[in-house]
């Protein structure tokens, strides 16, 4: 009936004809049909046939191997809205796959896929974030989609390896990107010991600073107070609609990671910040923090 369906035009009823052919369900295997029925129903518009036709040309599978036909059919399944397909169509960009490479083009449709929960495409793309491929360098977005990997059903699908390490204190898995390793529930209580030991003198920004630290998922997230001893070389460098902007040098950095050998936060040491300069600072209250 599903034959009998597809003679008549039925666009759904070729996709499955072709899916039979192709795996022997209720006939014998006849990859030749499988392209032909496939072939016709994405000619018809039905966007899971036409990555199944991009496959087909891409493999050579009941057809001769053609990846300019498998490029220009990843194409227009990712435009109708197939995510695999648009991850597919990346790495055609990426590696000049049946077209010219073009890694804007392969980073926009890795994005595309990614945030349809494609979980190989959001590996994919957090690479492109960390080496700077068809976009700028961005070690914090390259962090999110790594870690958003973890929420999406796909990760096995695709087989990506992303092997759970232990956090050396509390023995809970945290997943290891790159170089940054988080344990959350470790740092949440470094950073409970350490309230004490550092203040503004402004109740409200110290309250905004320890509760970004006490919540951060990640280093990216941290906030902290830095004295004014702990800069040097400032500089001005411009001049902005409300405060007087300056560049200096911080001395211990930024926080990346805990040392579990020293007992001690990593630090970024001698890294260039931004300053700015505003009128009236000790009265900040939490309407100007929520702004910020």
């Amino acid at each position: 009936w599903y034959q009998k369906a597809a003679e008549n035009g039925v666009k759904e009823a070729m996709y499955y004809l072709a899916l039979f052919y192709e795996n022997g369900n209720g006939t014998e295997i006849d990859l030749e049909k499988a392209f032909y029925w496939y072939q016709k129903a994405a000619e018809n518009g039905d966007g899971k046939a036409m990555f199944n036709l991009a496959n087909n040309y891409g493999n050579g599978e009941g057809t001769e191997k053609n990846l300019e036909k498998a490029f220009y059919w990843y194409q227009k399944a990712a435009e109708n809205d197939i995510k695999i397909a648009m991850h597919n169509l990346a790495i055609c960009y990426e590696n000049g796959n049946g077209t010219e490479i073009d890694l804007e083009k392969a980073f926009y449709w890795y994005q595309k896929a990614a945030e349809n929960g494609n979980g190989k495409a959001m590996y994919d793309l957090s690479l492109c974030y960390e080496n700077g491929k068809g976009t700028e360098k961005n070690l914090e977005k390259a962090f999110y989609w790594r870690a958003n990997i973890i929420e999406s059903s796909e990760i096995n699908v695709f087989g990506i390896e992303m092997k759970a390490k232990l956090c050396n204190e509390c023995k809970q898995p945290f997943l290891n990107v790159s170089d940054y390793q988080w344990c959350q529930e470790c740092n949440t209580d470094r950073f409970q010991q350490e309230i004490s030991k550092w203040t503004s003198n402004n109740e409200f920004i110290d309250k905004f600073i320890q509760e970004a630290q006490l919540n951060a998922r990640n280093s990216y997230e941290i906030l902290e107070w830095i004295p004014y001893n702990k800069l040097s070389n400032i500089s001005y460098y411009d001049k902005g609609g409300f405060s007087e902007i300056h560049k200096a040098i911080w001395s211990d950095g930024p926080i990346f990671g805990w040392n579990f050998d020293k007992q001690q936060w990593n630090r970024k040491k001698d890294y260039e910040v931004i300053l700015k300069k505003l009128n009236n600072s000790s009265n900040l209250n939490n309407k100007f923090l929520d702004e910020v």
